[in-house]
């Protein structure tokens, strides 16, 4: 991979906390590379050290060892450079709260020489009727979209968001990643952190799987899933032993594998055939096609499920 066409690089980054239990490792060796351009979301549950990793990325935190690159410079050295080119999504707009909606971005928009329109993306994050509300009257969902809105207006050829579809409905999510697909669309880099499998699906063009301080796997969400998912399989139960001819009849089309409980799993690209053998083998029941999942291989990835869940606080 061509550095120069980088937007962030970690190389063995280690970020170490002493508390009073003991010295924590809030990062462990993390190391990965974000090409220009593209989305990237850092897949993990809390504390796995997606915000961290994010946060050093802008030169809010320094590792305790290792290096960071963010467009080939280090954050910590080139910090006045980098704020004109890089945003971090704020995470408390309330200090502000004094201020309404449209005063905020505005004031924002100011710290930097070539803003985005303020009024195009408080449209296109659908801020434009609560523009004269005071920030500290706004619901939750409707702070965070104020959050991205801020991170945006200041026209950054990387974008980076922690957590951003957190507190949003249904709706406003798929809006916030039609909106963060146009800007990927028209050149910008997203870099953004997520415990949603949906999420990262729908709009990662890569996904670093991240664990215990350490990105474990990286890429695409079609290569995680195919590399350590593997393909379909259908699902059953079995009722009473196979007989060695049936097995070996299942067999045939792919691996299969019966637990204790007696569900049953064939792994098979030869779905629709293997369902038509089940089902005139007596005693196997409730057939079903299995399409493996970015959750299928996080959890190969890592050993543990990550529980994606969305919290809706609504507008």
């Amino acid at each position: 991979m061509n550095t120069e066409n980088l937007a962030l690089e970690l190389r063995d980054v280690r970020k170490q906390y002493d508390t009073p239990g003991g010295r924590i490792d809030a990062l462990a060796g993390m190391t990965l590379s974000a090409e220009q351009h593209k989305i990237h979301a850092f897949l993990g549950p809390n504390g796995a050290g997606k915000t961290t990793s994010l946060e050093m990325a802008v030169g809010l935190r320094a590792p305790s060892s290792g290096t960071v690159r963010t467009l080939g410079l280090d954050p910590l050295t080139a910090h006045k450079e980098l704020s004109q080119r890089v945003s971090i999504q704020p995470q408390e707009a309330k200090i502000f709260e004094h201020l309404r909606v449209r005063e905020l971005v505005e004031l924002w928009a100011s710290f930097y020489p070539r803003p985005y329109p303020s009024d195009a993306v408080l449209e296109s994050l659908e801020l434009t009727h609560v523009l004269d509300r005071q920030v500290t009257k706004l619901s939750g969902g409707t702070l965070q979209r104020l959050n991205v809105a801020l991170a945006m207006v200041s026209n950054p050829e990387v974008l980076i968001l922690d957590e951003p579809s957190t507190g949003l409905d249904p709706r406003a999510r798929e809006q916030l990643w039609s909106v963060l697909g146009s800007w990927r669309d028209r050149g910008t880099t997203i870099i953004l952190s997520t415990h949603s499998m949906e999420e990262a699906t729908a709009l990662a063009d890569s996904v670093f799987i991240v664990d215990a301080g350490r990105c474990v796997n990286a890429g695409d969400p079609e290569h995680l899933i195919s590399s350590l998912a593997g393909g379909p399989s259908v699902v059953f139960q079995v009722a009473e032993a196979l007989t060695e001819a049936d097995r070996t009849r299942l067999q045939a089309l792919g691996e299969l594998n019966i637990k204790p409980d007696r569900t049953a799993t064939l792994n098979t690209l030869r779905t629709d055939e293997a369902l038509q053998v089940l089902s005139r083998i007596g005693g196997c029941h409730s057939l079903s096609i299995h399409h493996p999942t970015l959750g299928d291989a996080y959890r190969a990835a890592t050993g543990n499920d990550l529980i994606s869940t969305s919290d809706t606080t609504g507008d």
